[in-house]
């Protein structure tokens, strides 16, 4: 993929797969960001500066490591598709079944084609346009004093708030309002490493493309799969123009969606690390939820 005390409604959810841990980062230029104050333990998020900046690799970073235990390939696999299920149903009741007429729809599409999705399971999921399905964005504190952020889509609102609330509790966290302040929503385009003649892409050359493309900033993580993988992120607005010119570019964009991006972030020790892991995966396991969003580095 957030918990909160206050339940948002929004018509302008974005569908999204989210890559796994912070890794490398390329930044660009931009203004300095403002001098207000941040909540005690959080830091501001890495600022986008002339010169490429690398963090620990995606593989080995702690919370990288917790964050994404999987269990077995099945049952990940099943997971996968289910959130997949309701991207493409989120998709349909804002933009219509026809993915021709509706840009978001049609890169699920190819993300569950890439994923090897049942045909038969995106039909019947493309079949829910009548559906009385709500988009729900709840808002959550998480160990630590961490900021979570929680996408659902729910044909019972009450019902989806109950549930998350007491998997919140559970789990040493709570809905609180606020949390979405550490948050920015920003375009997001996956890349594969490799471009369209097979050729490995470092994170330079991603820094130089992104800029000629008009992203902001690139990271350099894995996905679900422990797959090196570029993120690029832009503004909201120019997503679909951004994703474009980095195809025509030569590289291979693999999903292309709006996303929470972290404005601040929290460093935890290592019991508060574990617990927000379970949490998260606990919301995650929700029949509703599309997507958790944290804000920890």
């Amino acid at each position: 993929m957030a918990a909160w005390a206050t339940v948002y409604l929004s018509r302008t959810a974005a569908p999204c797969l989210r890559a796994l841990g912070p890794g490398a980062q390329a930044a660009l230029p931009c203004v300095s960001p403002g001098s207000q104050p941040h909540p005690p333990g959080c830091r501001p998020a890495r600022g986008r500066t002339l010169h490429l900046t690398t963090a620990a690799p995606a593989g080995h970073n702690k919370w990288s490591k917790v964050r994404h235990i999987k269990g077995p390939k099945d049952t990940e696999r099943s997971r996968i598709f289910s959130k997949l299920t309701l991207s493409i149903r989120l998709a349909v009741k804002e933009g219509g079944p026809n993915p021709e007429l509706n840009s978001n729809l049609a890169h699920i599409l190819e993300v569950c084609r890439n994923k090897h999705m049942p045909k038969s399971t995106i039909e019947a999921a493309l079949k829910t346009e009548k559906t009385k399905d709500i988009y729900l964005l709840y808002e959550g504190r998480g160990p630590g004093g961490s900021s979570l952020l929680i996408e659902a889509l729910s044909n019972s609102g009450p019902k989806c708030h109950s549930d998350i609330k007491h998997i919140l509790n559970k789990n040493g966290g709570m809905m609180a309002e606020g949390a979405r302040h550490s948050f920015d929503k920003k375009g997001v385009i996956v890349i594969g490493v490799k471009d369209k003649e097979k050729k490995e892409v470092n994170l330079e050359r991603a820094l130089e493309l992104a800029i000629e493309a008009g992203a902001e900033d690139v990271n350099e993580t894995e996905d679900e799969e422990e797959q090196n993988i570029f993120k690029f992120i832009c503004d909201a607005s120019s997503l679909h123009q951004v994703r474009k010119k980095l195809d025509s570019l030569g590289l291979c964009p693999v999903s292309c969606a709006q996303e929470f991006i972290p404005n601040t972030k929290v460093r935890l020790a290592d019991p508060d690390l574990e617990q927000a892991a379970h949490l998260i995966q606990a919301l995650g396991n929700h029949e509703d939820v599309i997507q958790v969003y944290d804000n920890i580095e």
